[in-house]
């Protein structure tokens, strides 16, 4: 690569849209340089990811070995900052003296700061390559004002508008080859295992299949010395823990076609 090349990029989240993206340029020849995942951690000191335990088993295990076969260099890069870091931050200042010395707790739906954190993860890792970047975004035609902004930013191109491809097209891209997360299954938004904006039923898969996580939750809700006290907007983790055994206890149930609790919508 020379210095007026740009180093060809995607930024990969592991949905659909940003894997439709490398299908489509493996598919049609186009070359890339790199592709980088930011991760999220839950507590970092402990190996506990933010992601769910499927979808990082997928990223690693098949779709990372797959993009390497097409000859693509993958790199997976950490965030700075846990969820513990956010959790257990003292609160040094506030126009609420009884907060002052407090840790902040949980981190307000809607409002979570961990949501910066990928994002920030891969932007220095970029910055520290010190070469120009062209990045392929996930934006499909189908999200106009998305491919406004988007044009509006130099050095980034959607693949998913260049071929005339819209979001539900992307999935149908990827499954041929597999790469559909398994995220998809679990949860319709995506996120951390964690994240307060799940519904009842993702909290419940939660429980069910990775109890030592749930346990985890369970043991932040029980710290001492917090100021948000609220798990999910105005709902304490306890009323949300009680949902989900009610969910679990009586189930709504499943369309014929589904056989498991947590795939009823």
């Amino acid at each position: 690569m020379t210095p007026a090349e740009k180093l060809r990029v995607v930024s990969w989240s592991g949905g659909k849209d940003s894997t439709a993206t490398i299908i489509l340029a493996h598919e049609h020849g186009i070359p890339l340089d790199l592709i980088v995942m930011g991760l999220l951690w839950f507590d970092k000191k402990r190996g506990i990811y933010a992601e769910h335990p499927e979808h990082l088993e997928w990223v690693k295990n098949y779709a990372k070995p797959l993009f390497e076969s097409w000859g693509y260099k993958v790199e997976l890069v950490d965030s700075k900052r846990d969820y513990m870091n956010y959790f257990y931050q003292v609160r040094q200042e506030s126009q609420y003296p009884e907060y002052v010395g407090k840790y902040y707790g949980w981190l307000i739906g809607g409002m979570c700061k961990m949501s910066g954190e990928k994002p920030a993860a891969v932007k220095a890792y970029l910055k520290s390559l010190n070469t120009e970047t062209e990045e392929y975004i996930g934006i499909g035609i189908d999200e106009p004002e998305r491919l406004e902004r988007l044009r509006k930013q130099k050095g980034k191109i959607s693949l998913l508008e260049r071929f005339g491809k819209t979001t539900a097209d992307a999935r149908e891209i990827c499954r041929p080859y597999g790469l559909i997360s398994p995220n998809y299954e679990i949860t319709s938004r995506g996120g951390c295992w964690f994240c307060p904006n799940q519904k009842t039923k993702e909290h419940a898969y939660l429980k069910v299949n990775h109890p030592e996580y749930w346990d985890e939750l369970l043991k932040l809700d029980a710290a001492e010395n917090t100021i948000q006290r609220c798990f999910s907007y105005s709902k304490t983790f306890s009323e949300i823990a009680a949902e989900v055994d009610e969910y679990i206890a009586h189930p709504p149930p499943p369309p014929p076609e589904q056989l498991s609790i947590f795939d009823y919508m």
